[in-house]
């Protein structure tokens, strides 16, 4: 065999497992069978073991997010004792600019055991902080307004661990193929949007009592 058979063939293989992986990663992507990656203990609402696990993919700044978000509170109450909810970040960057922002603010504010608190603050006055021009002064105040250390909540807010925690949560989401907020996973069931969220955790139950 030449010098540039052995190229030719070479590349074909080279194509070949490309292309292979490639279907192979699509397939295991539809089938939802990534390892999903546990979220800081802060960030977990209700016993771990419960026979329901929610995971709520979500932006700060997204409307229908903040609509969800109250879904979900409103179900983690309705089955007392029965759902897990684990929150995850996926800020859609394209549109909203200041949402990786408000995702470490917010794991800031869970190292002081405020992450719901702070969560809902953001979600409630998104248009306030969401569309600004600079850097939005309404972090800081909402930190405030919940009369955490404010010290340790600015010196967190430029940690490396911090911010690469919620960078891990936005590969998750890439790996996953989540391209609509907010994205829920119900026992590792995808569902997209409130409905379907609501659809799933009702099917979930049901399919349970009747066992």
């Amino acid at each position: 065999m030449t010098m540039k058979q052995e190229t030719i063939r070479g590349a074909f293989i080279g194509i070949g497992l490309i292309f292979l992986s490639t279907l192979i990663t699509l397939f295991i992507r539809h089938l939802d069978v990534f390892p999903h990656r546990a979220a800081p203990e802060f960030r977990i609402l209700g016993d771990k073991n419960a026979k329901i696990h929610i995971e709520e993919f979500t932006d700060f700044a997204c409307p229908a997010c903040a609509g969800a978000h109250k879904i979900v509170h409103k179900l983690f109450k309705a089955f007392d004792g029965e759902i897990t909810v684990s929150f995850k970040h996926n800020p859609l960057l394209s549109l909203h600019q200041w949402s990786e922002y408000a995702a470490v603010y917010a794991d800031c504010a869970g190292k002081q055991e405020k992450f719901w608190e702070y969560a809902n603050l953001l979600f409630e006055n998104r248009k306030e902080w969401g569309y600004t021009e600079k850097m939005p002064k309404a972090f800081k105040i909402y930190a405030e307004k919940l009369n955490l250390d404010m010290n340790k909540f600015n010196a967190c807010a430029n940690n490396p661990e911090i911010i690469k925690t919620v960078k891990m949560d936005m590969a998750e989401g890439t790996m996953l193929e989540i391209n609509a907020t907010p994205t829920f996973f119900i026992n590792k069931k995808r569902a997209v949007g409130a409905n379907q969220l609501i659809d799933n955790v009702r099917k979930f139950e049901y399919l349970r009592r009747k066992k």
